[in-house]
């Protein structure tokens, strides 16, 4: 088993999850349009609207910094 701390999320990998995540919202924003507003429903896929917007600036934040990263503990002290 490994540590998380040697985990690494890779550039193609989260291209790749953020191309699943986007499909998935766009899933979500379907259902939501056939709701009415302010069901509880609806207010479940607004939240998960909401999640779904984080991560996928999460994973491109995780793509755009991909050529910079350095491996822990690359300036001496681990992370």
């Amino acid at each position: 088993m490994s540590k998380r701390t040697q985990r690494a999320l890779h550039a193609h990998e989260a291209q790749e999850m953020r191309r699943e995540v986007r499909e998935f919202q766009h899933h979500v924003r379907q259902w939501a349009a056939r709701l009415p507003i302010g069901t509880t429903a609806y207010l479940g896929c607004d939240i998960l609207n909401y999640s779904l917007i984080l991560m996928d600036m999460q994973l491109t934040a995780a793509i755009d910094a991909a050529p910079y990263e350095r491996p822990p503990g690359f300036g001496g002290m681990d992370s």
